[in-house]
């Protein structure tokens, strides 16, 4: 959530100097002082004054306003009271790049565990199961490696961590392409489709990268 909090900040740091230049009173966050009686119980993102102009401001996300009970209550409350205005301003984001945020990762007991289900689906003959169990391991065997290697990334989507870690020059072009196509066939075999691009022998090389990912963050936590 701390990206989506700083999208909102950003946000409201525009809309206070845009207030500002037509002559608006701003008030951030405003203090219970500065709040009218029938909303003292509750914090507004902004309040602006100008003549007898009286507005309310929330600046959400689609993410953070669906969680907040707060904003339908103020806004109800407004409704109520004569010569105030209430306004909702919507920061748009990336969500599916944000529905993760307060999860729990797999840790590498848990990846391990999955490549060793996986390799069980590859004996059974359930390759496209082993690969899905296989990618699942690596997605959450890039973030350790973000973790390890102290990255700052906006946001934990697969693509977003691979490139950014390709960048730092932490993984290598070969291991880039290897992914990036191994996150096209999922992509394609998750939603029920066939891929033309699905080959066995991809299972263990994401095996062979992903227990490498594991091997090396054993190393920096033991050192």
């Amino acid at each position: 959530m701390k990206h989506i909090k700083e999208l909102e900040l950003n946000r409201i740091k525009a809309l206070e100097e845009e207030y500002h230049k037509q002559g608006y009173e701003v008030f951030l966050e405003p203090a219970p002082d500065q709040l009218p009686d029938f909303l003292k119980s509750f914090q507004p993102d902004m309040i602006v004054l100008k003549d007898e102009e009286k507005k309310v401001i929330e600046v959400k996300t689609r993410i953070t306003l669906s969680k907040n009970p707060q904003t339908r209550e103020i806004a109800r409350l407004i409704n109520e009271q004569e010569g105030w205005g209430f306004e909702i301003v919507v920061v748009k984001i990336d969500e599916d790049a944000h529905r993760f945020e307060g999860m729990e990762s797999c840790d590498e007991e848990d990846i391990l565990y999955r490549i060793e289900d996986a390799k069980k689906l590859i004996d059974s003959g359930h390759s496209e199961a082993a690969f899905l169990y296989v990618w699942s391991a690596s997605e959450a065997a890039l973030r350790l490696l973000v973790k390890k290697e102290a990255l700052d990334v906006k946001s934990f989507m697969p693509s977003h961590i691979i490139k950014a870690l390709t960048i730092e020059g932490v993984i290598s072009r070969d291991h880039y392409k290897l992914l990036m196509s191994a996150m096209k066939i999922t992509d394609t075999v998750v939603h029920g489709y066939k891929s033309d691009d699905f080959k066995s022998d991809i299972i263990q090389k994401i095996i062979d990268f992903t227990e490498e990912i594991i091997k090396q963050y054993d190393e920096v936590l033991s050192a």
